[in-house]
């Protein structure tokens, strides 16, 4: 599934999670509509994770240690009112402008932002990977040639002119194949260079029918005789013939003149350099350079960033955060599900995708500084070979240290196992990886989210996602929706796990998770798909059919099960 079917207009905030407003006098709720993520269908007739139940279960059980829960992300209001007392706090690093931990990193306190400036400055987007793919490789190198199945040309004067071929045939071929469709500059880029290519056939079309035609008003009848097919193959000829038949069409019209004369006067030239310059204006920059600093394809280069984590986009971390570890019983807005503490670690901004080596440095840090849940903000189509190593190398650190790594699945409702997203557990070699979930959103009578992501095999479990009351910045709390909060509830249920069970490794509370889920393999569900075409539809499945695990997030099931392990 090629990204530009997936709704590129889509920010990484918007897909990840949805927020509404509800007023303070939400608090008179059911507590079943509050946070319902927490309670029990026998009790509350919602398909929660029954963390409530599982508190009953563990309440003459001793807390054993306070998980750290690592959001790599999007940044954190470390002030809220329901949170602050749950915010991790870098115990070697003081608020005094010096690097006190002698890591690199000064005033790493409570995270870092892998987006920021020494001065303070932060990026408030980032570049999607397809268009930074589309300028690494130059795209002038290979953007302007164009391939008719046999020979490579160019557009030189305004002929298609026959030339050599790219010196690196894998590259352009990966340019040609991936790049321009997963960047929405290539795809422009392409549609100008494809508009001179057009204009060129047009006169080679119009010669050819005057020299069979002469003296005649030319017709799309006429206009049939350019394709022959069973002539050679050129498909640069056929593309144009197909395009022109377009025109005739939209032009409503059998007139060659009405169609030629269009295309002569280079109105849809101008309209696709007036695209492409829009489309390298909005897409074309986030200045990481400017504010940054670093070489984003040096994985050595990790000395950058700033401590400012109160960003634009902090209500997406805070949402997530409130689910994970709001304050329990203390009066205040909602009840988190675990006593941790929350590290922000921020990768992503309002739109855009995160840079790999932003993530896979995160990751370290996180576990390097002794996280025992890792969330990552969400999945991705395109991990070019040389940055997907270094995700990999950082996931299997995680895994050597005990440490559960998840992600949400995306918002696409694309079956994974048939269009691969990133990260994955197969994405580190042969031998898979065991401590990373990939988690989908479920709602409250228990039926997927419409638009996730979905697989057999690929997607681990599905999650209390949708309709979520949580913390908010600024002391408030809102609602919201997406596999970005159903990834919080599993994270805290997680880090509840750890807090009675700490000698479990993550890849053995992932087994825990998976194995003690609330069943609904057999359950006839409605999901949203998307179709080959690219266009939305919906299909009928067996819960079985959409995840591993075949139900939904049980906190009660889970830790019950790991007592019995313990024993």
């Amino acid at each position: 599934m090629k990204k530009y079917l997936l709704v590129l207009v889509f920010s990484i905030a918007v897909s990840f999670t949805y927020a509404q407003l509800i007023h303070d006098g939400a608090q008179g709720q059911k507590q079943s509509d509050m946070d319902w993520y927490n309670c029990s269908f026998d009790k509350d007739s919602v398909y929660g994770a029954e963390v409530n139940r599982a508190y009953e279960f563990l309440k003459k059980k001793k807390i054993k240690k306070r998980p750290i829960v690592a959001l790599i992300g999007f940044g954190m209001d470390v002030e809220h009112e329901d949170l602050k007392e749950n915010i991790w706090i870098n115990p070697k690093e003081k608020n005094n402008g010096k690097d006190n931990d002698k890591n690199g990193l000064v005033g790493d306190i409570n995270g870092w932002n892998f987006l920021g400036g020494k001065d303070g400055a932060v990026m408030e987007m980032t570049m999607s990977e397809g268009d930074r793919e589309f300028f690494r490789l130059e795209h002038k190198k290979y953007g302007n040639y164009l391939f008719d199945g046999k020979d490579y040309f160019k557009m030189i004067d305004g002929k298609k002119t026959k030339v050599e071929a790219p010196a690196n045939l894998d590259e352009y071929h990966y340019y040609r194949d991936v790049i321009v469709h997963e960047s929405r500059v290539a795809g422009a880029y392409g549609g100008q260079q494809l508009s001179y290519l057009i204009l060129a056939y047009a006169h080679q079309f119009d010669k050819m029918m005057r020299e069979r035609f002469p003296n005649k008003e030319l017709t799309q009848e006429d206009f049939g005789i350019c394709y022959d097919p069973k002539g050679p193959r050129d498909s640069l000829s056929e593309v144009a013939f197909m395009y022109m038949i377009m025109g005739f069409s939209v032009s409503k019209t059998s007139s060659w003149d009405v169609v030629y004369n269009s295309i002569k006067e280079g109105q849809q030239i101008k309209l696709c350099e007036t695209e492409y310059q829009q489309k390298l204006e909005r897409f074309g920059s986030d200045n990481r350079k400017g504010i940054v600093g670093d070489n984003y394809l040096d994985i050595n280069d990790n000395k950058y960033g700033n401590n400012v984590l109160l960003t634009a986009d902090a209500s997406v971390g805070t949402m997530q955060a409130g689910v994970v570890a709001a304050k329990r019983d203390n009066g205040l807005g909602i009840d988190g599900i675990a006593n941790a503490d929350i590290m922000t670690l921020r990768v992503a901004g309002s739109s855009g995708d995160p840079y790999l080596k932003d993530m896979a440095l995160a990751i370290r840090y996180a576990v390097d500084h002794n996280a025992d849940i890792i969330v990552l903000p969400g999945q991705n189509t395109l991990y070019p070979e040389n940055q997907k190593k270094w995700i990999s190398e950082a996931l299997r650190y995680a895994e050597g240290k005990g440490v559960l790594v998840m992600v949400p699945t995306s918002e696409y409702a694309v079956d994974l196992s048939k269009d691969t997203f990133f990260p994955n557990r197969w994405m580190a070699g042969e031998k898979e990886l065991t401590n990373l979930m990939v988690v989908a959103s479920s709602d409250k009578s228990g039926n997927p989210s419409m638009s996730s992501n979905y697989g057999k095999k690929e997607v681990d479990l599905y999650a209390p996602g949708i309709d979520i009351y949580t913390t908010y910045t600024g002391d408030t709390y809102q609602t919201g929706k997406g596999a970005g909060l159903a990834v919080a509830t599993t994270a805290g249920v997680a880090a509840l796990i750890k807090s009675y069970y700490p000698h479990l490794t993550g890849s053995q509370i992932r087994d825990l998770l998976l194995k003690n889920v609330t069943p609904r393999a057999d359950v006839e569900v409605e999901k949203g798909i998307r179709l080959a075409s690219g266009q939305q539809s919906q299909d009928l499945f067996l819960f079985g059919d959409l995840c591993l695990s075949g139900g939904i997030l049980n906190a009660y099931q889970a830790v019950v099960a790991a007592d019995k392990l313990q024993n």
